[in-house]
């Protein structure tokens, strides 16, 4: 049985299959459902897109309409940045699977089993709560305006209901003719964008928490050095003992050879995200700006209020779960430095130390996600995104 029909990894294989990135789907499969999702996806940003080109001349049009049109095109950008490194994706779902398949082997295997459960568990619980937090924001925002329109139905009110969408469409299209017509592409479509974003967010987690498993296995083998019996050094014969005889020789062999396999995992999966990952900051800062200049312009309009906060909170989120993975990795790729100074180095052979001197040169620089090679994805630049976000939102407002 695969191990993608595990409870670990199960819904991942579910999201990405419903958006056709699976990469074991048939390619008849996998085309008809990514062709859906493009469908409804792309038609309901490219009918926004085309309202806000329609007014561009209109700055309340452009506050309005704005951040919620490249927050569908970052979505979509992540499923086309998805499907062109495909061979990538499916090269770290196979290394995953060959890792799982190698566990049962020998008992020497038993410390990786420990770790690629424990951090399979906390994927799978990352991915179930950012599923329940985005789906909520999916139905809070989509849902909105039938709400306030039956709301205005039932309530004993002499007032006029307008008949309000989720974005500035009516300059281009009759809001109250097609009114059912455009919320059933609103709902649908918007399903698809956030089925996306959970879809491609999740494996990407899946991906750095099997890494963070890998590098987690080396720290720890690391650390058995210290727990060996100490050799006298000032004997010289007991600094250069029999190669078959050197346990932390052995050990720290098979450490390099571990720690090999992770930075390999690690390049293929930077490569596939970091050139994304720079338009993704950009279009994060710009969206967040003009979000939260739009939430002061308006007057109690509670229905778009909550409409734009659930936008707001979705997107720091995303940013905060990219951001605290690559955190994460960055601090266990990087402890493995800390382990080799505090192991008892002076109290192994002669070839052991060599060995260390030639990983340490290596652990010293740690495994950092990058966006375009040029900014670290961390929870500290995370800061620095919404420092960005404010000091943008108020020259924002300076221009009302």
């Amino acid at each position: 049985m695969s191990v993608y029909n595990s409870r670990y990894y199960y819904l991942n294989k579910v999201l990405l299959s419903i958006v056709g990135l699976w990469p074991y789907q048939s390619r008849l499969e996998g085309n008809v459902m990514a062709i859906i999702t493009l469908l409804f996806a792309g038609g309901y940003s490219g009918l926004e897109l085309w309202s806000l080109i329609a007014g561009i001349t209109d700055l309340s049009i452009i506050i309005e309409n704005l951040s919620s049109t490249l927050i569908n095109i970052m979505v979509i950008g992540k499923m086309v940045n998805n499907l062109y490194n495909n061979y990538k994706m499916k090269d770290l779902l196979d290394r995953i699977e060959e890792t799982w398949k190698m566990i049962p082997t020998g008992p020497e295997n038993e410390i990786l089993r420990n770790f690629a459960e424990k951090y399979a568990e906390e994927s799978r619980s990352y991915t179930v709560h950012y599923a329940l937090v985005l789906y909520a924001v999916w139905i809070s925002f989509s849902m909105m305006p039938i709400v306030i329109s039956r709301l205005y139905t039932f309530l004993p009110t002499n007032e006029t209901f307008e008949t309000k969408y989720l974005y500035r469409v009516e300059h281009v299209i009759d809001v109250e003719k097609y009114f059912t017509l455009l919320m059933l592409l609103a709902i649908i479509g918007i399903f698809y964008i956030v089925s996306i974003a959970i879809a491609v967010d999740s494996v990407f987690v899946l991906c750095m928490q099997h890494n963070t498993a890998l590098f987690e296995e080396v720290r720890f083998n690391m650390e058995r050095i210290r727990s060996l019996d100490c050799v006298q050094v000032e004997a010289q014969w007991m600094l250069k003992p029999n190669v078959a005889n050197d346990e932390a020789y052995h050990i720290i062999i098979g450490c390099i050879k571990s720690y090999k396999d992770a930075l390999n995992f690690f390049d293929v999966l930077a490569s596939a995200y970091s050139t994304f990952f720079l338009l993704l900051l950009g279009m994060v800062v710009v969206c967040l700006s003009f979000s939260a200049a739009q939430l002061l312009l308006l007057d109690n309009q509670l229905d778009a209020i909550i409409r734009i906060v659930a936008l707001n909170v979705a997107e720091v989120i995303h940013i905060y779960y990219l951001s605290l993975m690559s955190q994460q990795l960055i601090d266990y790729s990087s402890g493995i430095q800390e382990v080799i100074y505090n192991c008892d180095w002076y109290a192994i052979s002669l070839r052991s130390r060599q060995l260390l001197k030639f990983t340490l040169l290596r652990v010293t620089k740690p495994c950092q996600i990058t966006a375009g090679k040029m900014y670290v994805m961390s929870m500290e630049n995370f800061g620095s995104i919404i420092k960005a976000c404010l000091s943008y939102f108020t020259m924002l407002l300076s221009l009302r």
